[in-house]
C-alpha cells in the first residue's frame, strides 16, 4: 500500500517538473523573438515639459533587425505645475470621471499646459447606490425572517419530542395517516 503511494507521488512530481521545464523553455524562446530595451540613464532624468517627457532606450537583447536606440514619449505631470479644477463630469459612455483643470495664476506656461483633462475612477451613480442599499436591506429582512422561521420550527420540533416523551411514544411509533 505504502509503495503504491510513494510511486504515485514520484510520478506526479516528475510530471510537474517536466511541464515546468517546458514552460521555462517556451518562455525563453518567446523572449528571443522580441526586442527588449532598457532606459539610457547616462542622459540623466528626463524633464517633464508640457505634460510629456522623452525617454531614450537602448537595445538590451533581441534579434539583429532591432533598432539599437529607441525614443519614446511618455505622459507626465510636472510637480511645479499647480491646477484648479474647472469642471468634473461623468462620461456616461465610459463610466469614468473627466476632470478639466486650469493652470493656477503665476504658473510657468513654458513648462506647463494651460488646461488639462484627466480621466479618473468610475463614476459614483447615486441612484445605483440607493438601489443597492435598498436591495441589501431587503435581503437582510428576508434573512432575518428565514432565521426566525427556522428557530420557530426547531422550537416546535423540540416541543413535540418533549410531548412524545411524556406520552411514552417515540417518533418511530407514530404512524402517518394514509389518505
Amino acid at each position: 500500500m505504502n509503495t503504491k503511494i510513494v510511486v504515485l507521488l514520484v510520478v506526479v512530481l516528475v510530471a510537474v517538473s517536466v511541464t515546468e521545464a517546458r514552460r521555462r523553455r517556451n518562455k525563453a524562446n518567446k523572449d528571443q523573438d522580441r526586442c527588449r530595451y532598457k532606459r539610457d540613464r547616462s542622459a540623466g532624468r528626463p524633464e517633464c515639459i508640457k505634460g510629456t517627457m522623452t525617454l531614450t532606450l537602448q537595445l538590451k537583447s533581441g534579434p539583429a533587425d532591432c533598432e539599437p536606440t529607441l525614443t519614446k514619449t511618455k505622459r507626465c505631470r510636472n510637480k511645479d505645475c499647480k491646477y484648479d479644477v474647472v469642471s468634473s463630469v461623468c462620461n456616461q459612455e465610459t463610466n469614468r470621471m473627466v476632470k478639466t483643470m486650469q493652470l493656477k495664476e503665476g504658473g510657468d506656461e513654458t513648462k506647463c499646459e494651460k488646461t488639462i483633462t484627466v480621466e479618473k475612477r468610475r463614476c459614483k451613480n447615486k441612484g445605483d447606490k440607493a438601489a443597492k442599499k435598498a436591495a441589501r436591506k431587503e435581503r437582510k429582512k428576508l434573512s432575518k425572517a428565514e432565521k426566525k422561521a427556522a428557530r420557530k420550527a426547531a422550537r416546535a420540533e423540540r416541543k413535540g419530542r418533549k410531548h412524545n416523551r411524556r406520552e411514552g411514544t417515540t417518533p418511530a411509533m407514530i404512524e402517518e395517516p394514509t389518505a
